[in-house]
């Protein structure tokens, strides 16, 4: 119970920092960069995910938002190639 009242009373604190401006600036903060459509392509917002999960009885492969997005797989049942998401499954323990 003291753990929540000690997080009720810090928010206060939180808010005034949140709308903190520049020091020393008499005008608004500063504005956000514009990027490009070629920059905008490339961003992933910090979020990459490679996974491979086998169990005795098939083989999964997800890969989102890697460089190499494809997996090539000849005897695979499920198998989507996409910019954004890939994702190759077959029977089997072992990868292609």
């Amino acid at each position: 119970m003291t753990k929540l009242l000690y997080g009720l009373a810090v928010v206060p604190f939180f808010a005034s920092v949140a709308m903190a401006q520049p020091v020393g600036s008499g005008t608004a903060a500063y504005q956000p960069v514009q990027l490009s459509e070629k920059q905008m392509d490339q961003v992933t917002a910090g979020f990459k995910l490679s996974e491979i999960d086998v169990s005795n009885t098939s083989w999964t492969r997800v890969l989102a938002y890697q460089t190499n997005n494809n997996i090539t797989c000849g005897s695979c049942y499920l198998l989507i190639n996409n910019f954004a998401l890939s994702v190759g499954s077959k029977f089997g323990p072992t990868p292609p």
